[in-house]
This record gives structure tokens, C-alpha cells and sequence, in this order.
């Protein structure tokens, strides 16, 4: 019986430094700091409960030699694309040796406040008898996650093509016969607003249920760094 599966993506480079799009307000090297960290708190979470899943990294090419030593678990199955920015995800992955044949979450890197309960409730949500996605939605508007039965091309890829916007990602699957789920209220770090965000949630008591004290640690060096500008 086939494990599912959940794919942890970073659509574009974000580790080189010559090649990511650093954030307003933040210098280059520590938006390649919080883009580590981001990514690198769902390797955790994923290293506690991963046994349970299929987990892929996805990443470019263009960071290959810029990972941090040890970064990816040797039980995380890592995968580099060519093309930047990613836009054919479904061609690339059934290209791949692994073909994804199970309830499969496309996980954004830069996702947060999604806890282990929500992630075993989405899975629980997504029933392989009718067709259904499971849509993970930010404060602002914007697609964290989705989760449905393998992959299917007019599902997956529109993801990516519209930058991952709830409204327009809407339009463009309401062709398609499918029930639509849609969970709320979990933050995606797009810019420096989002930063602010992070750094209000991540002072509440609750956030270790998704961002272990260590990784508080991690991000309360960046979160000095910057703290005049995020107490605005």
C-alpha cells in the first residue's frame, strides 16, 4: 500500500544568493537566512512524523551547492528542477523514477502556523472515492497548500501559474468537476508584511505546535536583527 505523499517546494531559487529575490527591507544574506529557516522548520516537523509519508524536497538546481550540510534528512527523497521558476510541476515529478500514485500534498516551504493535526486532517479530508482538493489559505489570500489524489495536471499546475492566488486559482479549476475544500487562516512569507506576522504569531505560546523552540531560537536571530522595523 502506497504511503502518501507530501512534496515540500520551493518554486524558485532561495538559497543562492546571487539568485533569489530578497525580501523588502531585509539584506540578501538574511533573506537566504529566513528562506533556510522556513524550509527548514517543515524538515523538522516532517522528521517527527515522517514515517508516515512519502516526503519529497523539492528545490532548483540553482541551490544545489548552496544547501547547508545535513540540510535534507537522508529519509527525505530530494529532487532538483531545471527550470526557474518552476511552472510544469506535474510534467517534471512523473518524469522522476517515483511515480505518485496516492493522496499527494503540495506543500509551499514558506508556509507556517500549519500544525501535525491539520496535515492528518487534510489527508482525512481527501477521499479517494469522489474528486476533491483540500486548499490551504493564507491571511492574505494566498495558496499554502493543496492536497489531492495524485497528480493531476489541471489541478497542480494552475498552482504556480497564477503565483498561487486563492481567487484566481478558483477561476481557473471551476471547470473541473471537484469538490473544494478550504482551510484558513495560515501565513505565507511573501514579504516583509508577512515577516511582521511571523514575528507577532511566533511570540504566542501556540506557535511551538508548528515551530519547535529551537527553531523560535533560529528566527529570534533574525527577528533582533530587524526588530526596530517589525515593532512599526
Amino acid at each position: 500500500m502506497n504511503k502518501d505523499t507530501v512534496i515540500i517546494i520551493a518554486a524558485s531559487a532561495i538559497l543562492n544568493p546571487k539568485e533569489i529575490k530578497p525580501y523588502d527591507n531585509i539584506s540578501v544574506n538574511y533573506s537566504v537566512y529566513l528562506n533556510t529557516l522556513l524550509y527548514s522548520n517543515w524538515l523538522e516537523i516532517f522528521k517527527n512524523i515522517g514515517e508516515q509519508y512519502e516526503i519529497i524536497a523539492l528545490l532548483s538546481e540553482i541551490d544545489r551547492e548552496f544547501l547547508p550540510k545535513y540540510f535534507i534528512p537522508p529519509e527525505i527523497q530530494q529532487i532538483f528542477y531545471k527550470e526557474t521558476p518552476l511552472k510544469n510541476l506535474t510534467d517534471f515529478l512523473n518524469k522522476q523514477s517515483s511515480v505518485i500514485n496516492s493522496k499527494t500534498l503540495v506543500l509551499f516551504y514558506n508556509s507556517m502556523g500549519i500544525k501535525q493535526s491539520d496535515i492528518s486532517r487534510v489527508f482525512n479530508l481527501n477521499q479517494i472515492e469522489e474528486s476533491s482538493i483540500i486548499i490551504g489559505r493564507s491571511v492574505r489570500g494566498n495558496i499554502v497548500f493543496a492536497c489531492t489524489y495524485g497528480l493531476d495536471k489541471d489541478i497542480f499546475d494552475p498552482l504556480l501559474i497564477i503565483n498561487r492566488k486563492y481567487d484566481e486559482y478558483l477561476s481557473l479549476i471551476s471547470s473541473k468537476d471537484i469538490f473544494i475544500h478550504t482551510l484558513d487562516n495560515f501565513l505565507s512569507i511573501d514579504d516583509f508584511e508577512d515577516i511582521k506576522k511571523l514575528y507577532i504569531e511566533l511570540s504566542k505560546k501556540e506557535s511551538l505546535s508548528y515551530c519547535s523552540q529551537n527553531m523560535h531560537e533560529s528566527f529570534n536571530d533574525l527577528f533582533i536583527e530587524y526588530k526596530e522595523l517589525l515593532n512599526v
